[in-house]
C-alpha cells in the first residue's frame, strides 16, 4: 500500500513543535491524516502543501492534537478553518470537570465553575471545538485503545489523563497529597536539568551517559501516543511524551499482544530531549545496542527548530546511533518518508545527525 508521512519544521528560531502529514492509499482511495499543526504559519504551510502535492480539493480524514501546547496546536486552527475535516481527536479538559473536582486544593470549586475556568485557560481548545462544530466535524476524545484511521492510541488512559490534568501549568492549584495517594503525582517536576549546551563529557560507542528516570511536564505525559501500520511496518509517533507515557504505551501494547516489530519509523520524543527517553526504553522499543558500524532498518525522526541548539541532545542522538538508527532532524526543512511512491523531483536525501565523542553535561 503506497503512503507517505511528512514532518514539517516548526519554528524559525529556537522554538520547536510538531506538524505531521500522513497520506495513504487504502486500495480504493487516498486519505489524509494530520497529527499536530505547529504554529499558525506552519498551518498555512501544511494547507499549501496538501493542495500542491495531495489534492486540489482535499478532505482530511482525521486531525489529532497530541496535547495543548501552542507549538503543536496553533496551526490546527488554520487547518480547521481552511479544509474540511471529518474527525478531530483532541483532549477537552472541561469535559472531565465533574470527575476531577477532588483533585484540586480548593474545595470551593463546583463542576460548572471548574469547567468555566478550564475553558478560560484553554482558549485554543475552545477555538478548535468551535471550528469543528461550525463545519460539522466529529469531535472525539483519544484514549487508550481508540482507533484513529490506521493508528491505535497507546496512551493515555482516561484515568491517567485525569490524574495529570490538575498538574498542568494552567489549571488551578492541585491537591498534591491526594494525587500522591492515587499515584498520579509527578515527583521532582520542579527540578530542571541545566540548559547549558557545552559538550564536554566524553562518550564512546561502548560508554553511554544517557540516564534513566528523566522527568517531564504533566502536559507532555498526557500526550497522545500513536502506533500504526500502513503496510511497510509500524509507525510510532510519540509527540512530547515522557517516560510515564511511553511505559504506559508499551505496557498496553504488550497486554494487547500488539507487537512493535517490525518498526518502520520511530519519532524521538520531545525533540530529542534527554528528559523524555532512557536507555532501557530505547532497548525495549528499538532493541539493545549493536556493534559499532552495524545498523537497523527503521527510520528515525527528530523534530527541532532551525536555530534550537538545545535539541536534539547529543546524548540522545548517540543513544539512537548506538541502537542502529540514523536520526534525521527537521532543522533544515520538511522531511518526507515514503513507501511505494517515487522521490519528488528536486528533493534530496537528508543526512543523519552524526555520532559525537562529546555530549552535554548533566547538573
Amino acid at each position: 500500500m503506497p503512503y507517505e508521512i511528512e514532518f514539517f519544521r516548526v519554528g524559525d528560531g529556537a522554538s520547536n513543535g510538531d506538524a505531521i502529514l500522513i497520506h495513504w492509499w487504502d486500495g480504493q482511495a487516498w486519505h489524509i491524516g494530520i497529527v499536530d499543526g505547529g504554529y499558525e504559519d506552519t498551518g498555512w504551510e501544511m494547507v499549501e502543501h496538501i493542495h500542491r502535492w495531495y489534492s486540489e480539493k482535499p478532505i482530511i480524514d482525521f486531525v489529532v492534537s497530541s496535547h495543548p501546547d501552542n507549538d503543536h496546536m496553533s496551526g490546527l486552527r488554520v487547518i480547521m478553518s481552511e479544509l474540511p475535516v471529518r474527525e478531530l481527536w483532541m483532549q477537552v479538559p472541561w469535559v472531565h470537570a465533574d470527575r476531577i473536582l477532588h483533585l484540586f486544593r480548593s474545595r470551593r470549586w463546583t463542576e460548572d465553575g471548574l469547567a468555566r475556568e478550564l475553558r478560560r485557560q484553554y482558549n485554543y481548545v475552545v477555538e478548535l471545538v468551535d471550528l469543528a462544530q461550525k463545519q460539522g466535524t466529529q469531535i472525539k476524545l483519544p484514549f487508550e485503545g481508540q482507533k484513529i484511521g490506521p493508528f491505535t492510541v497507546l496512551s493515555p488512559t482516561v484515568e491517567m489523563y485525569e490524574g495529570l490534568l490538575p498538574q498542568f501549568r494552567d489549571t488551578p492549584r492541585p491537591d498534591q497529597d491526594m494525587l500522591q495517594t492515587l499515584g498520579h503525582w509527578i515527583t521532582g517536576i520542579g527540578r530542571r536539568i541545566s540548559k547549558a549546551i557545552l559538550k564536554d563529557i566524553p562518550e564512546l560507542w561502548d560508554k553511554e551517559t544517557l540516564r534513566e528516570g528523566g522527568i517531564t511536564s504533566a502536559e507532555n505525559e498526557s500526550c497522545i501516543v500513536l502506533l500504526g501500520d500502513l503496510g511497510a511496518g509500524n509507525i510510532f509517533l510519540t509527540a512530547d511524551a515522557g517516560l510515564r507515557a511511553l511505559y504506559a504505551s508499551v505496557n498496553y501494547a504488550h497486554q494487547q499482544q500488539i507487537s512493535l516489530d517490525p518498526l518502520w519509523l520511530f519519532q524521538a520524543p520531545h525533540h530529542g530531549s534527554r528528559n523524555n527517553i532512557s536507555p532501557s526504553m530505547l532497548d525495549y522499543i528499538i532493541g539493545p545496542p549493536v556493534q559499532e558500524g552495524q545498523t537497523r532498518s527503521p527510520h528515525c525522526i527528530v523534530s527541532a527548530g532551525k536555530e534550537d541548539e538545545n535539541h536534539p541532545r547529543q546524548v540522545v542522538v548517540n543513544a539512537l546511533w548506538r541502537r542502529g538508527l540514523k536520526p534525521q532532524v527537521t532543522r533544515n526543512g520538511l522531511i518526507r518518508y515514503q513507501s511505494g511512491l517515487k522521490q519528488r523531483d528536486g528533493w534530496t536525501t537528508v543526512p543523519p545527525i552524526p555520532f559525537s565523542t562529546a555530549v552535554e553535561r548533566y547538573d
